[in-house]
C-alpha cells in the first residue's frame, strides 16, 4: 500500500492530530519545534506554526469543544495558541509546572483538565479553567511517565503508564493511586527481548464505549498490544482496598504467600484481558504507539505501530469477547511495513478515512483505510463513487488504480492524462469535465477562516488551489449529477457538526463542578477558600505618606544635627548623633516592611463542602502534630497532656491526625504521664466533640471563669461535664503521683513494670524509643469511634554526636513521622502551647489546600497568645505589636517569619524542594552555593561559572528531577558523559536524606502516604533506624533540609532558607485564637528568654546566612522580606548605641554640659516635627492593626529594658560563642506558676543580666538630684537647660520603670519605688524652701542688698 506523502517538517515528526469538526485537517508536530497543519484534499502543507523556538514538540491536543484552540507541550512547558490569531503566533497560555520534560498531554473530554506526563514520572492535572495546577500525582511510577490518558466515563480518573512497566489508575480528585499495575510480572508476554515498558495508551471516546466498552489499550516495550478491561480493574482495586491495607500498629503482617497470592490475582486480571503478540503476526519489537480507528465503526479496529517498522490492524472485538484462541487467524486484518521506526498514529473521522503515521523521518506519511470491501481514493481518501452506468467507477481499466471522477478530472486539467500507477492514458469516455472557478486574489486569511472555507462551501479537495494564500470561488451548483449529490452531502454532515459543536459548547460552558456527576459539589465548593483583605485606602495612604514625611524630617535632622557641632561637648555630641543616626537606620529597616500590610479571611465552609461530602470519605489533607518536650521537672508533664489532649480531640477527620511527641530528655515521668494521657484521652476525646468544648485542653477548660453552660441545650451536658471533671481530677493526681515519685531517682535507675531496667536512665547515652499509645489495633475510645495517633519518640543519644538541641529533635520527628504516617502537612507546637481553637487546621488548611494558594505556600503560621499573663502585660510578654502589626505587614511582602510554634508546614518545602511557581536562576550567578541559589563568599572561585549554574539549578529548582534522573540513567541513554555524572555526583538520595530506602521514597510522595514499597510490619524498624544518632551524618540534614542548624534560635533559619527558595508563608489570626501558651512573667526568667532569642540572632549574623549576603544569587527573596529578616538578626546590636544614649542625659547632668546647642527657631521646628511624626506614624498603626496605646507603650518600655540588657549580653556572648568558641547553655525558663494569682511575678531572681540596667536607673536618678542641687546653687539662669536634660533623664526613667518595678515592687502594698520617689521629692523641695527662705523678712533682705550694692561701689 502507497502512502501518500506529506512535507513540512525539517526534524521527525512526533505527533499528530486530526480534527473532528473539519473533515481532512490533520496537525502534526515535529523535533523542529513547528507545528504543520495539512488539508488531505491539497498537496502542500496550509500553515506552519514556530511553537517551541526550536525545542521539540512532543505532543498536542485540541481543546475539547473549540478546535480553534491548541496546546501544545515542549520541553516541560505546555503553551496555549488560538488559531484566530496565527498572524502574531502570541500564547494564550503557559504552564510550566512540569519539572523534567512532558512526554504527553491529554483532555478530559467533559471538564476543563490537562493532564502532562513527563520524565520525572509525575502526572500534572492542570485546571485550564482556573488557570492554575491541580494536583500532582506523583510517585505511581518509578521512572519515566511515558502516556497519560482521561478516563471518559469516570469524572475524577486518569491512567497513566511508564518505563517502569507499571499501569496507575489514579483518583486525580485526590491525588492518589487507586490501582497499580505491573505490566511485567509475565515473564512470556512477548519475545522477552525487550523489557515491558508502557510507551502509549488509546482509551476509547465517549460516544465508543457503550460498543467497545470501558477497556484501555496498552502499547508495550516488549512487543505486545494489551486490551484491558478498566472498569472492572477499579471494582476489584476498591473491593480489596480496605481488606489488603493494613493499619499502622496493627499485628497484621502480609506475609510471602499472601503477597504471592495477591500478586498472582492480579495477573490472573492481566491475563484475562487480551494480548496480541506476535504469535499472532503482532510485533517483534516495542509498541510505541496504538489507536482506535475512526472511520466506519468507530473503534472496531486497533492500530499499533512499533519499532520493528510496521503497522498491524486489528479485528479485536471477537477475540475479546470469545478468546483469542478461537479467531487467533482472522484478528490480524492487515500489515503496512515501514521504512522507519513509528512515532505516533491517529485517524481521520469516517467522512476522510485515513491512517496518518508519523515515523522517525520528517515526512507524513497517510494512508486510506477503508473497510474491507469499500475502495476509496488513494489521493484524497473519498469513495470512489459510481459511473454513468451505476457501476463502480474506474478511472484506468488497466491497472484499476482506485482515484476518484473528480481527481481524475484535475489530473487531467494539469495536464497529466495517464494513470498515476500505470501510466495508461485515461479513457476519455469515462471522464466528465467540471468547470472550476479561477482563484482571485484576496486577503491573507487566518487559519481558521481557510478550515472553516474548506467546511462550509463543501467543494472538493483537488478543486482549492494549493498556494493555500487566497480564497477560492465557490463552485456553481451546475455540474454532474455526482458533484451537486456531493455537495447536498457535505451541506448536511455541515450541519450536523454545527449541531453537535453547539452542543458540545454548551456542555463546555456549563462548569466542571455540575458535569461531573459522580462527585457533585456546591457553589461554594468552586469558590476560593480564602480572601486577600488589603486595608482601606483611607487607613493605609495616611499611614505612608506620614511614613515619607518621617523619612524627610528625619534627613533635614541630621543635616542639622552633623552642621551644628557642640564645641564645649564635642564627645558627647558625637556619641548622640552616632546613636541616632543607628537608630534611624534600625528603624527604616522595622518600618518598611510594614508598607502593604494586610488581612485575611477563610471560608471553613468551603473546605467542607469541596473536601468532605456526604456519604464519601474526607479527602482533607493529613496533618502530623509534632510536640517536642525536654525536661518533665522544669516542663510539667500535666501542661505536655494537656497540649497532646487538645490534639487529640480536635475537630479534624482522626485518621487525618498523627500526634508525635518528642522526649528529648528520655525521662521516664514523660512516658508514663503519656501512657497516663493516652487513657484519659479515651473520654476526653468523645465529650468534646459531642458537646463542641472549647478549648479542648482540659485544663483550661474547667479553670474558664465564663458561664459554661451558654449555648449548651442538651439536658444531659451538667451530668456529663460533672463527671468528666472528676475524672480529670483523678486524672491529674495520678500524674502528680508520678511526678512526686519523680523527684529522686533510684541509685539504680528507673525500672519499668516487667522489671527491666529504663533506657533512657542516662540521658546522654541511650538507645532511640518508639512507642504508639493510640492507633494501633483496639485504640478506640469509650464510644466505639476511632482515636488518632499517639506516637511517643526519644531519639538515640551517645556521646561524641552534636544532637542540635530542639532542631535535632524536630528533624528526627519529620523522618519518624515520614515513615510511619507521612502526613503532607506538619504541625509543630511546644509543649505548652494548647489548640485553643479546634478549627485551626480547617483554618490553615484554607490556604494550602486552596490550588490558587496552596502550591506556594511553604507555611501557614498562627500568632502567638499566652495565658496567665498579668493584665497590665508588665513586660511585654504577650508581643501584642510584633504579632498584630510587624507579621501583618511581612504578610503583604512574602510571608511572616517562623517564629517557632503554631506554625503549619508543607513538608515538601522542608525537605529542601522549591515551589511550582519557582521563578528561573539567573545565568549569571555563579556566587551561589547552596539550593536556594544563595551567596557565601566562601565558596567563590571553587566551581567555574558553567558548573555552578548547573549545580545550582540542579540542587534546587530542579531537585524533584534530579531525584528521578539519578534512577533512569540506567534506561535513559540520551544523557551526554558530563551531565550524567554531574547528576550521580550531586544528587545522590543518600548523601541528602540519608540511608533509609523507606524515607527516601516517602520524601517524593507530595500528596503524603505510607510509601508502597514499606513493609507495615518493619515499619518501627524502620523508625527507629532514622533516629539513630548517626544518621544524619555526612547528609543535607541540619544544612539544607529540615530545621536548619547553626543557631539557637533555628525557627528564624528554617523560615529564611524557605523564602529564600521561592516560597511563601502565610499569616492566619482567627477570630478564635488557635492555639495558646505561657509565657515567663518573672522578669529574670523573661530576660533569659530574650537573651537566647537575641543570642540566636547575632548566631546567624555571623554565620554564611546571614541575611545582609546570603540569598541574593537566587533573586527569589523579595527586597522588603530582606530587610525584615536584616532587622531580626541585626536588632541585638542595637543595645550598644542605646546603653550609651540611656547614660548621656546623665553624664549631662553630671557634668553640666548637653548634646544639643542652643536651639533656634528652624532647629525647634524640626524636633518639634520629628515628635509630631512619630507620635503619627504610631497612631495611625493602632488605627489599622487594632492595638492599644497601653500595648504600645508596653512594647516600647522592653525594648528599653531588653536592650540594655539581654540584647548586650547576647552580642558579647554571640561573638565570645562564634569566634572563640566559648558556648552559653541557657535553662529551660519555667511553665508553670506558683499557685496565687501572678505569683511568680514578684520573685527576684538575681542575675547578671540585670547590672546594666540597674546601673543605668541609678545614674540617672543621681543625675537628676545632681542636676536639681547644681541648679538650685547656680541660679536662674541654669534652669532653662536643666529642663532639657532632666527631660531625657526622665524619659529613661520613664522606659525601665517596669524593671525598677520589678526589682522592688511586691503586691498588696505600697511599692518601694513610691517611697523612693516620695524622698527624692521631698529632699528636692526642702531644697528650694531653703534657697527661697520665707522666715527672712522682706525688709531685712533690701537693706541687705542696698549694703551689699554700697560696698561694691
Amino acid at each position: 500500500m502507497e502512502p501518500r506523502r506529506l512535507r513540512g517538517h525539517a526534524a521527525a515528526a512526533t505527533s499528530c492530530i486530526a480534527s473532528r469538526l473539519r473533515p481532512g485537517i490533520i496537525a502534526t508536530a515535529g523535533e523542529d519545534g513547528f507545528v504543520c497543519w495539512f488539508d488531505l484534499r491539497c498537496k502542500d502543507v496550509l500553515f506552519k506554526m514556530d511553537v517551541a523556538n526550536g525545542i521539540p514538540v512532543s505532543s498536542l491536543c485540541f481543546k475539547p469543544g473549540n478546535e480553534d484552540i491548541i496546546y501544545v507541550s515542549a520541553g516541560n512547558e505546555v503553551k496555549c495558541f488560538d488559531l484566530h490569531m496565527t498572524d502574531s503566533l502570541k500564547q494564550l497560555e503557559c504552564y510550566n509546572y512540569n519539572k523534567d520534560e512532558i512526554n504527553q498531554i491529554a483532555f478530559h473530554s467533559k471538564s476543563p483538565f490537562l493532564a502532562a506526563a513527563d520524565d520525572a514520572g509525575d502526572v500534572k492535572i492542570i485546571d485550564i479553567q482556573q488557570r492554575c495546577m491541580f494536583k500532582t500525582l506523583r510517585a505511581g511510577h518509578g521512572s519515566i511517565c511515558s502516556t497519560v490518558q482521561f478516563l471518559p466515563w469516570k469524572n475524577w480518573e486518569v491512567i497513566s503508564g511508564g518505563l517502569d512497566s507499571k499501569l496507575v489508575m489514579w483518583d486525580f480528585s485526590k491525588g492518589r493511586p487507586n490501582k497499580i499495575m505491573d505490566m511485567g510480572n509475565k515473564v512470556d508476554a512477548g519475545q522477552c527481548l525487550n523489557p515491558a515498558f508502557i510507551h502509549d495508551l488509546a482509551v476509547p471516546e465517549v460516544d465508543m464505549v457503550d460498543k467497545v466498552g470501558k477497556i484501555c489499550v496498552v502499547a508495550k516495550g516488549d512487543g505486545v498490544v494489551s486490551v484491558l478491561n478498566i472498569d472492572k480493574e477499579l471494582t476489584a482495586a476498591r473491593k480489596s482496598k480496605s481488606s489488603v491495607k493494613p493499619k499502622l500498629g496493627t499485628n497484621s503482617k502480609s506475609t510471602p504467600k499472601d503477597a504471592e497470592a495477591s500478586g498472582s490475582q492480579d495477573q490472573d486480571r492481566i491475563d484475562r484481558g487480551l494480548h496480541l503478540d506476535y504469535s499472532i503476526g503482532g510485533h517483534t519489537a516495542a509498541v510505541s504507539s496504538v489507536t482506535f480507528s475512526m472511520f466506519g465503526e468507530k473503534g472496531k479496529f486497533i492500530i499499533s505501530g512499533g519499532n520493528d517498522k510496521s503497522i498491524k490492524l486489528w479485528d479485536w472485538s471477537k477475540a475479546y469477547e470469545d478468546g483469542l484462541a478461537n479467531h487467533d487467524s482472522q484478528i490480524l486484518q492487515l500489515n503496512i511495513n515501514l521504512k522507519k521506526k513509528v512515532n505516533w498514529l491517529c485517524t481521520t473521522p469516517s467522512e476522510s478515512e485515513n491512517l496518518i503515521v508519523c515515523d522517525t523521518s520528517s515526512v507524513v506519511k497517510v494512508y486510506t483505510m477503508m473497510e474491507p470491501g469499500v475502495l476509496s481514493c488513494s489521493t484524497c481518501g473519498e469513495k470512489l463513487g459510481s459511473s454513468s452506468n451505476g457501476q463502480l467507477f474506474v478511472a484506468c481499466h488497466e491497472c484499476n488504480y482506485p482515484i476518484c471522477r473528480h481527481c481524475v478530472n484535475y489530473e487531467i486539467k494539469e495536464g497529466r492524462n495517464a494513470c498515476m500507477r500505470c501510466g495508461t492514458p485515461y479513457d476519455h469516455d469515462d471522464k466528465e469535465e467540471t468547470d472550476v472557478g479561477e482563484n482571485e486574489p484576496g486577503n491573507h486569511m487566518k487559519m481558521t477562516s481557510r478550515f472553516d472555507t474548506v467546511k462550509d462551501t463543501g467543494i472538493h479537495a483537488r478543486n482549492i488551489s494549493t498556494v493555500s494564500t487566497v480564497d477560492s470561488e465557490y463552485i456553481d451548483d451546475s455540474g454532474n449529477p455526482i458533484w451537486k449529490n456531493r455537495v447536498e452531502s457535505w451541506k448536511d454532515k455541515k450541519n450536523k457538526k454545527k449541531q453537535h459543536a453547539t452542543k458540545e459548547k454548551t456542555e463546555a460552558q456549563i462548569p466542571s463542578e455540575q458535569q461531573m456527576e459522580e462527585k457533585p459539589q456546591s457553589i461554594d465548593a468552586s469558590q476560593p477558600l480564602s480572601r486577600l483583605v488589603p486595608l482601606p485606602k483611607s487607613q493605609l495612604t495616611p499611614y505612608r505618606i506620614v511614613i515619607i514625611m518621617r523619612l524627610i524630617i528625619l534627613a533635614f535632622f541630621f543635616n542639622y544635627r552633623v552642621t551644628h557641632p557642640v564645641d564645649s561637648a564635642f564627645g558627647l555630641w558625637l556619641t548622640s548623633v552616632i546613636c541616632e543616626i543607628w537608630f534611624a537606620f534600625s528603624w527604616v529597616l522595622d518600618q518598611f516592611p510594614k508598607w502593604s500590610p494586610v488581612n485575611r479571611d477563610t471560608y471553613i465552609d468551603r473546605l467542607s463542602a469541596r473536601y468532605e461530602r456526604d456519604g464519601e470519605p474526607s479527602e482533607l489533607a493529613a496533618v502530623d502534630f509534632f510536640v517536642s518536650t525536654v525536661d518533665p521537672l522544669k516542663e510539667p508533664p500535666l501542661i505536655t497532656a494537656n497540649t497532646v489532649l487538645s490534639i487529640l480531640a480536635i475537630d479534624y477527620p482522626v485518621d487525618k491526625v498523627s500526634c508525635y511527641v518528642s522526649d528529648d530528655g528520655a525521662a521516664m515521668l514523660t512516658f508514663e504521664s503519656l501512657a497516663e494521657t493516652a487513657d484519659f484521652a479515651r473520654k476526653w476525646a468523645p465529650f468534646c466533640k459531642k458537646y463542641s468544648i472549647e478549648p479542648r485542653a482540659p485544663e483550661f477548660y474547667f479553670s474558664q471563669k465564663i458561664d459554661y453552660l451558654k449555648d449548651k441545650i442538651q439536658p444531659s451536658f451538667v451530668k456529663e461535664r460533672r463527671a468528666m471533671k472528676r475524672d480529670y481530677e483523678e486524672y491529674k493526681v495520678r500524674v502528680n503521683a508520678l511526678v512526686a515519685k519523680a523527684q529522686k531517682m533510684p541509685e539504680d535507675g528507673w525500672t519499668m513494670a516487667d522489671g527491666t531496667s529504663w533506657p533512657g536512665n542516662n540521658t546522654r547515652d541511650h538507645p532511640g524509643m518508639i512507642q504508639v499509645f493510640l492507633g494501633n489495633t483496639g485504640a478506640h475510645d469509650i464510644e466505639g469511634n476511632e482515636l488518632p495517633r499517639l506516637v511517643y519518640v526519644s531519639r538515640e543519644k551517645r556521646p561524641g554526636y552534636q544532637h542540635h538541641k530542639k532542631a535535632g529533635a524536630e528533624n528526627a520527628l519529620v523522618r519518624v513521622s515520614a515513615v510511619l504516617t507521612n502526613a503532607p502537612y506538619i504541625l509543630n507546637l511546644d509543649c505548652d502551647h494548647y489548640v485553643n481553637n479546634s478549627k485551626a487546621i480547617r483554618e490553615a488548611m484554607c490556604f494550602l489546600m486552596d490550588p490558587q494558594v496552596g502550591p506556594d505556600v511553604c507555611y501557614v503560621q498562627f500568632p502567638q497568645r499566652f495565658d496567665g499573663i498579668d493584665k497590665s502585660d508588665r513586660y511585654a510578654n504577650r508581643n501584642t505589636v510584633f504579632f498584630d502589626v510587624n507579621m501583618k505587614g511581612l504578610d503583604g511582602i512574602q510571608g511572616p517569619v517562623y517564629v517557632g510554634t503554631g506554625c503549619v508546614f508543607n513538608r515538601q518545602a522542608l525537605y529542601g524542594y522549591g515551589p511550582l511557581s519557582l521563578p528561573t536562576i539567573p545565568k549569571g550567578s555563579s556566587s551561589s552555593c547552596s539550593w536556594c541559589g544563595s551567596c557565601c563568599c566562601c565558596c567563590r572561585g571553587k566551581k567555574s561559572v558553567k558548573e555552578k549554574d548547573l549545580s545550582e539549578v540542579h540542587r534546587d529548582a530542579k531537585r524533584e528531577d534530579l531525584n528521578a534522573a539519578i534512577f533512569n540513567l540506567r534506561e535513559i541513554e540520551s544523557y551526554d558523559e558530563h551531565e550524567r555524572s554531574l547528576l550521580i555526583s550531586q544528587m545522590s538520595f543518600e548523601k541528602t536524606f540519608g540511608l533509609s530506602s523507606v524515607f527516601i521514597e516517602s520524601t517524593m510522595m507530595e500528596n503524603g502516604g505510607v510509601a508502597e514499597s514499606a513493609n507495615p510490619s518493619t515499619l518501627i524498624k524502620e523508625a527507629i533506624h532514622v533516629i539513630s544518632c548517626g544518621y544524619e551524618e555526612k547528609t543535607a540534614w541540619g544544612k539544607e533540609i529540615g530545621w536548619i542548624y547553626g543557631s539557637v534560635t533555628e525557627d528564624i533559619l528554617t523560615g529564611f532558607k524557605m523564602h529564600c527558595r521561592g516560597w511563601r508563608s502565610i499569616y492566619c489570626m482567627p477570630l478564635r485564637p488557635a492555639f495558646k501558651g505561657s509565657a515567663p512573667i518573672n522578669l529574670s526568667d523573661r530576660l533569659h528568654q530574650v537573651l537566647r532569642w537575641a543570642l540566636g540572632s547575632v548566631e546567624i549574623f555571623l554565620s554564611r546566612h546571614c541575611p545582609l549576603w546570603y540569598g541574593f544569587g537566587g533573586g527569589r527573596l523579595k527586597w522588603l522580606q530582606r530587610l525584615a529578616y536584616i532587622n531580626t538578626i541585626v536588632y541585638p546590636f542595637t543595645s550598644l548605641p542605646l546603653v550609651a544614649y540611656c547614660s548621656l542625659p546623665a553624664i549631662c547632668l553630671l557634668t553640666g554640659k548637653f548634646i544639643i546647642p542652643t536651639l533656634s527657631n528652624l532647629a525647634s521646628v524640626l524636633f518639634l516635627g520629628l515628635f509630631l511624626s512619630i507620635i503619627l506614624t504610631s497612631v495611625l498603626e493602632l488605627r489599622w492593626s487594632g492595638v492599644s496605646i497601653e500595648a504600645l507603650w508596653r512594647n516600647e518600655q522592653f525594648w528599653v529594658i531588653g536592650g540594655v540588657s539581654a540584647h548586650l549580653f547576647a552580642v558579647f556572648q554571640g561573638f565570645l560563642k562564634m569566634l572563640a568558641g566559648i558556648d552559653t547553655n541557657f535553662t529551660v525558663t519555667a511553665k508553670a506558676a506558683d499557685d496565687a494569682d501572678f505569683g511568680e511575678l514578684y520573685v527576684f531572681k538575681w542575675t547578671t543580666v540585670l547590672i546594666p540596667p540597674t546601673t543605668i536607673l541609678i545614674v540617672n536618678l543621681v543625675g537628676v538630684v545632681a542636676g536639681f542641687s547644681d541648679a538650685l546653687n547656680s541660679g536662674y539662669e541654669s534652669w532653662g537647660p536643666l529642663f532639657g536634660k532632666v527631660f531625657f533623664s526622665f524619659w529613661v526613667i520613664l522606659h525601665l520603670y517596669p524593671f525598677l518595678k520589678g526589682l522592688m515592687g511586691r503586691q498588696n502594698r505600697t511599692p518601694t519605688i513610691v517611697v523612693l520617689w516620695s524622698v527624692l521629692l521631698a529632699s528636692v523641695f526642702s531644697l528650694v524652701w531653703v534657697k527661697i527662705n520665707p522666715f527672712v523678712s522682706t525688709n531685712d533682705a533690701s537693706t541687705v542688698a542696698q549694703n551689699c550694692i554700697a560696698i561694691d561701689c
